[in-house]
């Protein structure tokens, strides 16, 4: 039997492969720089056919770093952002280039949605609200700035499932991807003439592959895509994930009982139901990676990006980002006591999850605070974050005994230690630095047959990892601190909205 696989992981900023061995060890990992392209304020996108071109890149690379033989690779699994825009005409020639997941070209479609109605038509069928990077939204954009491409669509596809394509020539439309599409009704699993109608993309409803679960198969590798990829003609190709999925399975969630954060440029907070949350107190409900199951999830860029702006903005003297570097502000944290200082930091570079105009803030700046302090705010104010979208999964659930914890602020032990403080609950650190990788080798496993099932997959290929646990006593100044900071978040928004945005 074939013992290896790779794994592929689209993210925002680079493109990765990996290959792992059964047990879930890491072989080697191939990294490259994808462009986000901005040809105007508030539009990012890809080019296409440089996407494909890149996850080649690092797949041969990766191939060559560990001198793996790609006849051993039992499966390739993909990870890709869930929302955007990809598409290809019906010769499979891609039309124009992809819109990401972090567009806003559709705001005034969307806000319109919400003046007339439709948004709140369409909620009982797609469990969401509309939003600007949903593909429902960015069609009917096409449709009225850009007619002529529209009208070139021959296959739609997530971002992952445009990869897919390009590995095995077959059009598949990922069922969790697809679920927050704004043109599956959730209450059947299918797409639905009758949405595509109520936001005047009827057209649209039949122009997705064959709807598949994140374990079946995509497919095989044709003789052109192995050619440029290096790999095997016939090699297994899952149909793969959402990148949010593959990185909660990497962290072993596969029930309702545990609740998981990834700190990163996008913060998530998230746990696995098996019914969708209705109540419109939840920002996203989609299908998880097999059917019966729903990620229920709350994310926004509030999260431990923030600190490569500070490091920026504080340290502009400091030419390279060295793990010294990380080390001092590390130490600069810790020599800070929670109850210190009232400094408070809002972390809204981008916004915050209620309000697009809300801004980046120091609040409560005196002549004796020193750098060090303001470090100190910005570890607080970025857990405060996450709790204040957590507390929206906790108002429908029993809190969890543990949070379970990846990305860039776990490689800080005072940032987790903050983190469990403000919680108040134990957060166990997953020991693996690549998720989305790792969550895409652990589907190709299951869709290869190396393991029977997901539960089994997750269990051989994932471990546990070094838990965290509350101080009392700083938990009791963190009450206070972030009843302080909600306060404030409260006041000021009024003022954000009459501010407003720069240009």
């Amino acid at each position: 039997m074939k013992k290896y696989l790779l794994g592929v992981d689209n993210g925002g900023t680079y493109i990765k492969a990996a290959i792992y061995d059964k047990k879930g060890k890491r072989l080697g990992i191939a990294r490259q720089y994808n462009e986000v392209l901005k040809p105007k304020p508030g539009r990012t996108e890809y080019d296409q056919e440089k996407l494909w071109e890149i996850n080649c890149n690092c797949i041969k690379n990766v191939i060559t770093e560990t001198g793996v033989d790609p006849n051993e690779i039992a499966c390739i699994g993909i990870a890709g952002q869930g929302c955007g825009f990809y598409a290809v005409d019906r010769f499979g020639k891609s039309i124009r280039n992809a819109i990401t997941s972090a567009d806003a070209r559709a705001e005034e479609i969307v806000e319109q949605w919400k003046k007339d109605g439709t948004d709140k038509k369409a909620y009982s069928k797609i469990y969401r609200h509309s939003s600007p990077v949903h593909l429902n939204a960015l069609l009917a954009w096409l449709k009225k700035y850009e007619p002529e491409n529209y009208a070139k669509i021959g296959y739609l596809f997530s971002m992952k499932d445009f990869l897919a394509f390009r590995f095995t020539g077959n059009a598949i439309a990922g069922q969790g991807c697809q679920s927050v599409s704004g043109l599956m009704d959730l209450s059947k699993g299918e797409f639905s003439k009758e949405l595509g109608i109520l936001f005047g993309i009827e057209e649209m409803t039949d122009k997705f592959g064959r709807l598949c679960w994140d374990f079946e198969e995509a497919g095989r590798l044709t003789s052109e895509a192995a050619l440029q990829c290096g790999c095997v003609q016939g090699t297994l190709v899952a149909a793969g994930s959402h990148d949010v999925i593959a990185s909660a399975l990497a962290m072993g969630i596969l029930d309702s009982r545990l609740c998981f954060m990834i700190t990163g440029t996008h913060g998530i907070n998230g746990y696995i139901s098996n019914e969708p949350i209705l109540n419109g107190t939840i920002k996203y409900n989609e299908y998880f990676a097999f059917p019966g199951q729903f990620l229920i999830e709350e994310g926004y860029p509030t999260s431990s990006g923030t600190l490569e702006w500070v490091i920026t903005t504080l340290y502009a003297d400091r030419q390279e980002k060295s793990s010294d570097l990380y080390d001092e502000i590390n130490h600069n944290v810790e020599s800070v006591n929670p109850d210190s200082s009232n400094l408070l930091f809002l972390p809204f570079l981008q916004g915050n999850r209620d309000n697009p105009d809300a801004a980046g803030t120091w609040i409560g700046l005196r002549p004796e605070h020193t750098r060090a302090h303001m470090l100190r705010a910005v570890y607080e104010g970025v857990a405060f974050s996450h709790l204040l979208q957590m507390e929206h999964l906790f108002a429908n659930r029993e809190k969890p005994e543990i949070i379970r914890m990846a990305g860039g602020a776990t490689a800080s032990r005072v940032w987790i230690q903050i983190f469990a403080d403000v919680f108040g609950i134990p957060i166990e650190i997953v020991p693996n630095e690549e998720m989305g990788t790792k969550g895409a080798a652990i589907v190709g496993a299951v869709t290869s047959g190396l393991y029977r099932d997901v539960r089994e997959a997750v269990n051989e290929m994932t471990q546990q990892g070094e838990i965290f646990y509350p101080i009392e006593d700083n938990f009791k100044i963190y009450q206070k601190k972030i009843a302080v900071f909600k306060k404030i978040v409260e006041n000021l928004d009024p003022l954000w909205c009459a501010y407003g945005r720069e240009e």
